[in-house]
């Protein structure tokens, strides 16, 4: 048996609303939560010396353009690599 055609509109708008529901449901459902991100404290601590070592290049590069004190922006960037090195050892990620 079929619906008449003029009934076939309000059916369509009825039907769609249901199953989009039903589905959304569904994929609720299914949605895996995100995985937590475990940081340790050596990560962090060689994280932090990276982001020195690239602050410190920065500011060579600055005093490279600006004419500024290249000699100790050279040696401040010597000195985070080598706490970069330092730390990576620590946590025997450097050989």
């Amino acid at each position: 048996m079929t619906a008449p055609i003029d009934k076939i509109d309000g059916i369509k708008k009825r039907l769609a609303g249901v199953v989009g529901q039903v589905l959304m449901e569904e994929v609720e459902k299914l949605r895996v939560p995100a995985p937590r991100v475990v940081v340790r404290k050596a990560d962090e601590e060689v994280m932090n010396a990276c982001r020195q070592v690239g602050k410190a290049f920065d500011r060579l590069q600055q005093a490279k353009f600006s004419g500024g004190p290249e000699v100790r922006a050279r040696r401040n960037l010597e000195a985070a690599a080598r706490r970069l090195k330092t730390v990576m050892t620590k946590h025997g990620r450097f050989p």
